[in-house]
């Protein structure tokens, strides 16, 4: 393509691919910012239904601005190709960083899905439905800072449904998609809340609540199962955290949480109040949960309806194709247009309309992996259900010559690389003693073949190292590490850290990846156990509006401010304390400043 878009932004190198785009790393000439600019893929400038929804992402985006939302700068069109810039974001995806961690700590996966709470709610706001969050689409940028991005399939709660898809359902994932939009219903935010709900369940337990053989069996489970509770896999989870979560799994939207506040407010009092408890009974009884089932959905609503639900269990939006028809099964089906689809939603179109899938593989350089480039018959074909569909589905490009460039300095293996067509190239800096400075002393993946775009990883000796990741790690193994580095541990200090294993680093200076000299130290924080934490719940009326202080004074006699807030209310307040000390504690409670009165309270 083109190096220069409209004039303005300078493509540097390939990012990444997806069905439907390209994205670019490049740097805009104008403000001389390094952005990203995704570009609508060749085969589908001329595809209406592609070329709306790619407009629609950049719609979606432009209403909104916030900070845990990856920014659109412009929108624009060079040629014929539609592109849109947007903020780049020097990171890895949340599944990256899940794949490479396998779990994540209860506090961080918190925070995260904080940010992502608010991202939702802000979307939400402006009538924006995500339906496609997932790990894959989070980023975390090299500050820790989350990004929520590919609103590419998000709907405008009031737009009508002939922008993306004829049935407005899901685009969504199989594993993170919800129940409603399994069933081919509209999705909205409650739906955004249980995808997040899986995406909490998988940086927690570091698996997915349902898994399967095939997109079509996840969907079901989706449909029909309960999750597996987080403390039966890991009984390190809390259970404050594990309620929190199986509420955002709910069956039924309307015992979800409702909106992304609310559940961000009960996450919040997750970490406060680890023993849980603090979440209304949300569980139906045993007839009820029949009653709600996808069976009850057949019975009450008919024969048609169980047809249109079985068309509809997969989850994909993309398949936009509607519901199986009683006329369809009796008399044949129109073969579907499965190409631009992966293999993985193809196979659920299929199976929508009865028909079988015999998959072919063949390389393609128009086509990302895993993508269906062509089918026999051809779409709208008549067929006889259980008839055989053949897709051919690209492996992607065909491996090319990759050279090696052992022992070549890095600006000479960087040249080599892109003389070959490889210019997505990531360097990691080792420390070998007695090695020349700045020579490749590693290629991942060595000489041979290796598809042409493929990251390739070189390791090159410097003098100036990356502070390695110590969180986690003892201070022995921390400074093992620093050593092997050519750094040095330096003071070592106690503090209190929640869920952090004691005796291990749980914060640095230098963080992690930061560019220093051998030789440099680096302080480390270690944490001490934690302290037993008790708890009393404390009513409090407040007549009138004013300013309630509550002091709490244990046994031992440490005194601490447990509450001071302006109440505007004339009802009971229901505060919960907690206390590093067992037994009766003296709660002394002010009304605007003045003592009221004095109530003994026993912490458990």
């Amino acid at each position: 393509m083109n190096k220069v878009l409209s004039g303005r932004y300078h493509i540097n190198g390939v990012i990444g691919t997806g069905g439907m785009a390209m994205v670019y790393r490049a740097t805009d000439e104008k403000t001389k910012r390094e952005v990203a600019v995704k570009v609508l893929r060749p085969e589908y400038e001329a595809d209406g239904d592609f070329v709306r929804r790619f407009a629609h992402e950049a719609i979606a985006a432009s209403k909104m601005s916030h900070d845990n939302i990856v920014k659109m700068y412009d929108v624009g069109s060079d040629g014929g190709k539609k592109y849109i810039v947007m903020e780049l974001i020097d990171g890895d995806t949340l599944k990256d960083i899940i794949v490479r961690q396998r779990r994540i700590p209860a506090n961080l996966t918190v925070r995260y899905a904080l940010r992502i709470l608010a991202a939702l709610d802000h979307a939400h706001k402006n009538d924006i439905i995500h339906r496609d969050i997932k790990p894959q689409n989070i980023l975390v940028d090299r500050n820790g800072e989350i990004k929520v991005a590919d609103f590419g399939i998000a709907r405008l709660v009031n737009q009508g449904t002939g922008t993306i898809s004829s049935t407005n359902t899901a685009l969504g994932s199989v594993h993170y998609v919800s129940p409603e939009q399994a069933k081919g219903e509209p999705a909205d935010a409650k739906s955004d809340l249980y995808s997040l709900g899986v995406v909490i369940y998988e940086m927690l337990t570091g698996t997915v609540p349902f898994d399967g053989e095939s997109a079509v069996s996840v969907a079901l489970k989706q449909v029909n199962e309960q999750p597996r509770s987080m403390r039966a896999l890991h009984r390190d989870i809390s259970k404050g955290l594990d309620e929190v979560v199986m509420k955002a799994l709910t069956k039924d939207p309307k015992m979800r949480y409702q909106t992304a506040s609310e559940m961000a407010k009960d996450l919040k009092r997750a970490l406060r109040m680890p023993g849980g408890g603090f979440i209304q009974d949300f569980e139906e009884d045993e007839e009820e949960e029949k009653e709600n089932s996808f069976w009850r959905y057949v019975r009450v609503h008919g024969l048609t309806t169980l047809l249109a639900a079985v068309a509809c269990v997969s989850v994909m939006a993309a398949v936009a194709v509607g519901a199986v028809k009683v006329s369809d099964i009796l008399y044949g089906v129109d073969v579907p247009n499965v190409t631009g689809y992966s293999s993985d939603i193809a196979q659920v179109m299929l199976y929508n309309y009865e028909l079988q899938a015999d998959i072919k593989e063949m390389y393609s350089e128009d086509h990302p992996a895993g993508e269906v480039i062509r089918q026999h018959p051809e779409p709208n074909e008549r067929g006889r259900r259980n008839d055989v569909v053949t897709i051919y589905v690209s492996l992607g490009a065909e491996p090319v010559q990759l050279p090696s460039t052992l022992n070549m300095t890095l600006s000479e293996a960087l040249s080599t690389l892109s003389d070959y067509g490889f210019d997505r190239v990531s360097v990691e800096y080792v420390v070998v003693p007695d090695q020349e400075v700045d020579i490749v002393l590693e290629q991942i993946p060595n000489s041979g073949k290796a598809q042409e775009g493929q990251i390739i990883t070189l390791k090159v000796n410097s003098n100036e190292v990356l502070v390695p990741q110590l969180y986690g790690l003892t201070t022995a193994q921390a400074s093992q590490k620093l050593t092997e580095m050519g750094l040095k541990l330096g003071t070592v200090s106690d503090a209190y850290a929640m869920d952090a294993a004691p005796d291990t680093v749980v914060f640095q200076n230098p963080t992690a990846d930061t560019e220093v000299y051998k030789g440099t130290s680096v302080d480390v924080y270690v944490a001490l156990p934690n302290p037993t934490v008790y708890y009393a719940q404390f009513h409090v009326f407040a007549p009138l509006t004013m300013n309630v202080t509550i002091v709490q004074t244990s046994p031992s006699g440490t005194e601490k401010e447990a509450y001071n807030a302006l109440v505007e209310t004339d009802d009971t307040l229901v505060i919960d304390l907690t206390s590093n000390e067992p037994g009766e504690h003296r709660i002394d409670v002010y009304f605007d400043g003045e003592l009221d009165y004095t109530q003994y309270v026993v912490f458990k």
